[in-house]
Formats: C-alpha cells, sequence, structure tokens
C-alpha cells in the first residue's frame, strides 16, 4: 500500500529549515531518486511560522529505507537546530 509522510515542524525560522530540506529533496530525492519515491514537496504555512516535508512512497518499507538513511539524518539533525518542536505522520494513500 502507498503512502505519504508528513514531517511538520514549528518554528521562528523557517527560513533556515526549508534551507536545508530544500537541499536535501534537490541532492537525494530529484537527482537521483530512491527506489519506492513518488514525490516530494515542501510546504510553508500561510502564517510563516511552521514548514513541512511531504513525500510520497509505493510502500512503508521504501519510506523506512529513506529515513534510515545517512543523508537525510544529517539533514533532519540540521533542521532540529532550528525547529521549536515537530510531528510527523505516515498516511496510507490510495
Amino acid at each position: 500500500m502507498a503512502v505519504a509522510y508528513l514531517l511538520r515542524y514549528k518554528t521562528s525560522q523557517p527560513s533556515d529549515i526549508l534551507t536545508q530540506l530544500r537541499a536535501y529533496k534537490e541532492r537525494e530525492l530529484d537527482r537521483s531518486p530512491r527506489q519506492g519515491f513518488r514525490l516530494a514537496r515542501l510546504l510553508t504555512a500561510a502564517d510563516g511560522k511552521s514548514v513541512a516535508f511531504y513525500s510520497e512512497w509505493d510502500d512503508a518499507d521504501a519510506l523506512e529505507d529513506m529515513r534510515d538513511s545517512v543523508p537525510w539524518e544529517a539533514c533532519i539533525d540540521l533542521v532540529d537546530i532550528h525547529a521549536d518542536a515537530s510531528e510527523e505522520t505516515v498516511f496510507e494513500i490510495d
């Protein structure tokens, strides 16, 4: 079953988080997509106080492979420095 992954950050510094997530997306997903990857988008709340990373995957295993990778862990470590709080959710999609 295909899954969507939503990672949301509350922050007073959305540009710092967007910079890190954009760099990861362009370097790791756009240039050489991982197996099972479908799409990714970066979202900024209208109030400018939260940022989200949204992605879709063929299945939960493909998502977990990405989340367990060194590049993703390094990106998240850098993003966490600028975040006040974070929340992640995985949805099944049709």
